[in-house]
């Protein structure tokens, strides 16, 4: 018979904190950051691919369907990010930082999905039949979004991304955005604005580590409940009930798997077009108010307004 703590992790009832954290393999690399590139390769085979079948010469409206039910849930969440998280706050700028969105939200959706995979409970139910080593019972696996070295490196791209667009968009024009008001508060409002900036990342890195490693230690706790029940009894009713519970609490944590995922790029949009977008729009709707629509200037002052 499988032993129990094959199942559910030793650690789970002491201490559930130990089941969570970054248990290194070899050298500096640990399960987490292995899952991370793991989620970076399934990535970039996904999104080629797709690409792949996208690409090539288009005759008819039919070459441009994905053959493949798996591939057209992935283009459908290509699309939604473009046209429901990217447009309506990036307007004209959505293809040129779409592709950045696309990339971290995927890559933060794999991470999330992969840690949620029993990869540690496969490798030691294999290992006891095979009669193997079971180093790896608690080390393989793990959710890479759940530490903040992982979080942290997502949010410093994400600065960098931010900033970058709004100097590129904006130029010089996006430094007046650190004293929106009279010159005399700017003592005031400059560090403030600065420190703004810095926060933003802090809170994108924080917000995402911090909901992924907490559902994660209350599923630990919660299954961790079954090894400390007394008698075979009260074990068998704990663990029916740990069961059932913990099917719900697993569906919970596969939703907020993708919600942060999208929170995390919703917020990015959001930071990017504060800087990028606002300014692009102010510039052109300048222009506008001087250069007179060519259409409406060729109609005559006494024509009647079309009807759509």
């Amino acid at each position: 018979m499988i032993q129990t703590t094959l199942l559910i992790p030793t650690s789970a009832a002491g201490d559930p904190v130990a089941y969570v954290i970054p248990k290194f393999i070899v050298g500096p690399f640990h399960n987490q950051l292995i899952m991370g590139t793991v989620a970076a390769v399934l990535l970039l085979v996904l999104l080629m691919g797709l690409a792949k079948r996208l690409g090539g010469e288009k005759k008819t409206n039919r070459d441009y369907v994905v053959k493949g039910t798996g591939w057209q849930l992935l283009e459908t969440i290509c699309v939604f990010i473009r046209e429901n998280v990217a447009r309506p706050n990036l307007g004209k700028l959505t293809d040129k930082y779409v592709p950045y969105l696309w990339t971290v939200f995927f890559f933060i959706l794999f991470c999330n999905l992969l840690g949620m995979m029993p990869f540690a409970k496969i490798a030691a139910i294999t290992a006891h039949f095979l009669g193997g080593d079971t180093y790896f019972r608690a080390k393989f696996g793990g959710t890479a979004t759940g530490t903040i070295a992982m979080t942290i490196p997502l949010a410093l791209v994400a600065f960098v991304v931010i900033n970058v667009a709004g100097i590129k968009e904006a130029g010089v024009d996006y430094f007046k955005h650190f004293n929106p008001g009279p010159i005399f508060m700017a003592p005031l409002l400059v560090p403030l604005e600065v420190m703004g900036l810095f926060i933003k990342s802090a809170v994108l890195a924080m917000r995402l580590f911090g909901t992924m490693m907490a559902g994660h230690l209350v599923i630990a706790a919660f299954i961790g409940l079954v090894g400390l029940a007394a008698g075979a009894a009260s074990g068998l009713m704990i663990g029916i009930g740990v069961t059932i519970m913990g099917a719900a609490l697993m569906g919970l944590e596969l939703f907020i798997a993708m919600l942060q995922a999208f929170i995390f790029t919703f917020l990015t949009t959001l930071f990017i077009a504060q800087g990028a977008v606002h300014h692009h729009d102010d510039e052109h709707g300048h222009d506008h108010e001087h250069a007179p629509d060519s259409h409406d200037a060729e109609q005559p002052a006494h024509a009647a307004p079309a009807v759509a």
